[in-house]
């Protein structure tokens, strides 16, 4: 019996012939990487008896710790909080531990860590990102990982998986994003629930890694345990230009591809040809609406970043739009690449200048605009924004609203200070 790509992943980290799913299985884990988020690993070791925290780490060479979500320190408890980090980093001898930087941790897990057909674990939920490079990943809580840390192994459910054929092409004003919002809007924002989702296809294979990672960041929005793209030579070549970790993903990388009789749950097809700017509505990923829907919606903040849409591409589309113009009077709009990687490039093509000149303000990489932590909203205030998630409260306020939409979509919206269809020119 054929397997699909997370089978095959378990199956053989679980030393199974083969795997099916509903079936529970106990898989060794190839790589962990954390945030702040360690610090409740070693606190709930603690309050779990374990005095002094984890026994051991299984293996220091394939645990990351990155101090990046909160940095830098907005407050005092976030302050207090990294110095503990510290302190844990110290007293488990951690071998790859990286203080203060600025930057998005999946941006730095896709350029440093992550590896092709490793089976992997991050502390945050959007750690299925990195299955844009045919890494098997998913988030994890605090329990699960102190167990797994230890150990070097963790039970997993066999998921179900759905096959998503792309053809096609995407047309200038449509994005990545738009494709995860029309699976959201015609199967819900459940198709994936505990599924893995994996992209096949003419139009998988001629995405760029960045647009592969924006669809792959946004399978949790869709319930999704893991969200996998095929290895091929573009994530070879990807690969290629990394420094970090070089003879592990000499040793390490392992591609791993569908079996060609593999069962899936349901495939699902999608021409890239036909799909059209959308709009997550308030409050929810699936209350997915047209650009005519919210037209002449006022925006009092636009927002381009985060693990989804803060990567060299994005930032090209909104210094492209922006040249020539300006912000609207009544608009902010806030930047922030994904990580000093990114930051710099963005600087040597000149976009930062472009940016700066047209009136938006450029923030150091970081997570800050996803969570609210900078850019907090006002009262009655909407916001447009390509981060990840538009709940309720996502980015404070009181009796806020926030859409979420492609880069171009919140460019243009910046800078007609309402949301305005690009599909009729821009």
């Amino acid at each position: 019996m054929g397997m699909t790509i997370a089978e095959k992943a378990l199956a053989r980290n679980a030393g199974l012939k083969e795997v099916h799913p509903g079936q529970y299985v106990d898989a060794r884990i190839d790589r962990v990487v954390a945030d702040e988020e360690f610090y409740r690993i070693h606190a709930a070791a603690v309050q779990g008896g374990l005095k002094g925290g984890l026994p051991h780490i299984y293996d220091k060479n394939r645990f990351h710790v990155v101090l990046e979500h909160f940095q830098p320190p907005l407050n005092e408890a976030q302050a207090v909080r990294q110095q503990l980090m510290r302190k844990v980093a110290k007293q488990y001898g951690l071998r790859y531990f990286q203080d203060s930087i600025c930057a998005v941790i999946h941006q730095v897990v896709m350029e440093d860590y992550a590896h092709p057909g490793e089976l992997a674990l991050g502390t945050d939920s959007h750690s299925c990102a990195w299955g844009a490079l045919n890494s098997v990943s998913t988030g994890m809580g605090e329990h699960e990982l102190a167990y797994a840390l230890t150990f070097g192994e963790l039970w997993f459910k066999v998921p179900e998986s759905i096959k998503i054929v792309l053809t096609g092409k995407l047309s200038e004003i449509a994005d990545p994003k738009d494709v995860m919002f029309y699976l959201a809007q015609q199967h819900t924002a459940s198709v994936g629930l505990y599924k893995s989702l994996e992209f096949t296809g003419s139009g998988a294979r001629n995405m760029s890694l960045s647009n592969r990672m924006t669809m792959a960041v946004h399978t949790v929005e869709l319930g999704g345990k893991f969200g996998i793209f095929e290895y091929d030579d573009k994530t070879e070549e990807f690969l290629n230009q990394r420094i970090a970790l070089c003879k592990q993903l000499d040793a390490a990388a392992k591609p791993i591809r569908a079996d060609a009789d593999a069962i899936y749950e349901k495939t699902i097809e999608i021409n890239l040809d036909e799909i059209e700017p959308l709009v997550a509505k308030p409050h929810s990923f699936e209350n997915i609406g047209t650009l005519d829907a919210v037209r002449g919606t006022p925006i009092h903040q636009a927002q381009v970043g985060s693990c989804a849409n803060g990567r060299l591409e994005d930032l090209r589309v909104v210094a492209n739009m922006v040249k020539g113009r300006k912000v609207h009077k009544n608009t902010r709009f806030l930047v922030q690449p994904a990580s000093w990687r990114v930051y710099r490039d963005a600087m040597a093509e000149g976009l930062l200048d472009t940016m700066i000149g047209s009136g938006i303000q450029i923030l150091s990489p970081g997570c800050h605009l996803c969570l609210g932590m900078q850019g907090c909203l006002g009262e009655n205030e909407n916001a447009i924004t390509c981060t990840t998630r538009n709940h309720m409260g996502r980015l404070g306020g009181i009796n806020c609203n926030v859409y979420l939409a492609n880069p171009k979509v919140v460019t243009a919206a910046a800078i007609e200070g309402k949301i305005v269809d690009i599909r009729e020119g821009f």
